[in-house]
């Protein structure tokens, strides 16, 4: 515990906070000059006082929303400079969206700082969010029907806009932080967007004092949130299993997973199975939970039509194995002109990288026949389904692939990973 700086930390302990990042080479702080973000900053300039702290680098943002963007953007700079960490400002420009604003803000923001992070060789951003905010995500994510993962809420590591982030304060509370800051006689900036009805977040914090009274304190809120994460692993793990034992993804991109999966294994596993299965088939969209689960309810009880169609894929199921594979779409699947050598990822399922000019399109005129011809046996699986994979030709029309199955061994084609 750190003794000198005890009181001015609020009981604190910036080694026991910040020990999963100990061992990085150089860390980002996300600070807006708001009371969290301000105590983040004084936190970690507690830890580096006892000399057990990486380096470190403030990232400020002026999304250019309001006038007093550039102001508090000052004022994240002058107090980092006092304390002696290196700043960088930055200024998210050009024009904005009409919907969606406060997405787009963070997404930007998000990127703009790992550029700079990426630029300045820190491999980590520590933001500040905290037990309150924490408490609002679960109530969102409850009233938007998310499932165990979401309702998990924030977890201390993840990833955003492909930038690696830790958490260090969510199991502490606003108060504790404005505490931290007043106790350093810092005047952090008030961003109205808080308080802004018109934002979902501010309206369920506009609702805590009666939530609270009911019991649904941040505390318990955060609590539940661990005990989804824990259930959520648990699921996840199981899922992996079975994927890896009961689930062959071929080379057309067609997921086959073993029927046995549907009604045999815990709900939540299958359920996570079948979901990560209509995501690969269909290119990686997002689909809605709720359909999901009555689609899943309906193989199990052997109620699912002979062909239904979810989140831009197909579900057969047969009596060996259910089979899930991409739906062209109204709008079709894309043809690509691709130069040699260069890697190009197509409909989000497959990556192609060939030494000579190639042209990838979906094989829509494919036939039984036609596969035959090509591979010297008949497909396994529907011809609607070969005719959502991509077909490979080079200039001399010559088919070099079709999905991942190789008839020239110059090219590569893999399947792309889910992110």
């Amino acid at each position: 515990m750190l003794t000198a700086t005890g009181d001015a930390l609020a009981g604190l302990d910036p080694d026991a906070l910040f020990k999963p990042v100990a061992n990085r080479t150089k860390i980002g702080l996300a600070v807006s000059g708001g009371p969290d973000s301000l105590a983040l900053l004084v936190l970690y300039a507690a830890w580096r006082e006892h000399g057990k702290a990486p380096g470190a680098i403030v990232y400020a943002v002026d999304h250019g929303l309001r006038p007093e963007g550039a102001q508090e953007a000052e004022l994240v700079r002058r107090i980092a400079v006092e304390r002696g960490f290196e700043v960088r400002v930055l200024t998210w420009s050009g024009e904005k969206p009409q919907t969606g604003l406060l997405a787009a803000a963070r997404a930007a923001r998000y990127r703009m700082i790992g550029a700079a992070m990426a630029q300045d060789g820190a491999d980590i951003l520590m933001t500040a969010h905290h037990l309150n905010d924490q408490a609002e995500t679960v109530l969102m994510r409850l009233a938007h029907g998310s499932g165990a993962q979401g309702l998990g809420a924030m977890r201390p590591f993840a990833e955003v806009e492909g930038v690696s982030i830790y958490r260090p304060l969510l199991g502490v509370s606003k108060e504790t932080l404005v505490e931290i800051v007043n106790a350093h006689g810092l005047v952090a900036a008030d961003d109205p967007t808080n308080a802004d009805l018109n934002y979902e977040r501010a309206r369920w914090r506009a609702m805590r004092p009666g939530l609270e009274k009911a019991g649904l304190t941040p505390e318990r809120l955060a609590q539940f949130a661990e005990r989804m994460q824990r259930l959520d692993r648990l699921a996840a793990q199981i899922a992996d299993d079975i994927w890896k034992t009961d689930v062959r993804v071929d080379d057309f991109g067609v997921v086959h997973i073993a029927a046995s999966v549907f009604g045999s294994v815990p709900d939540e596993a299958g359920l996570r199975v079948f979901w990560r299965a209509l995501r690969r088939a269909g290119g990686g969209r997002r689909g809605d939970l709720s359909a999901v689960e009555t689609l899943y309810g309906k193989v199990v009880g052997g109620k699912a039509p002979a062909q239904a169609t979810l989140m831009g894929a197909v579900v057969v199921p047969g009596p060996g194995h259910v089979l899930v594979y991409r739906e062209a779409g109204r709008k079709g699947l894309p043809r690509v002109e691709m130069e040699a050598f260069a890697v190009t990822i197509w409909d989000g399922r497959f990556a192609v990288q060939a030494p000579c000019p190639v042209v990838i399109e979906p094989s829509v005129d494919m036939t039984r026949q036609g596969f035959i011809a090509l591979a010297g046996h008949a497909p396994d699986v529907p011809v609607a389904a070969l005719r959502a994979a991509p077909t490979i030709r080079d200039k001399e029309e010559r088919v070099l692939a079709v999905g991942a199955r190789i008839f020239d061994e110059r090219i590569k084609v893999w399947h792309v990973a889910l992110t």
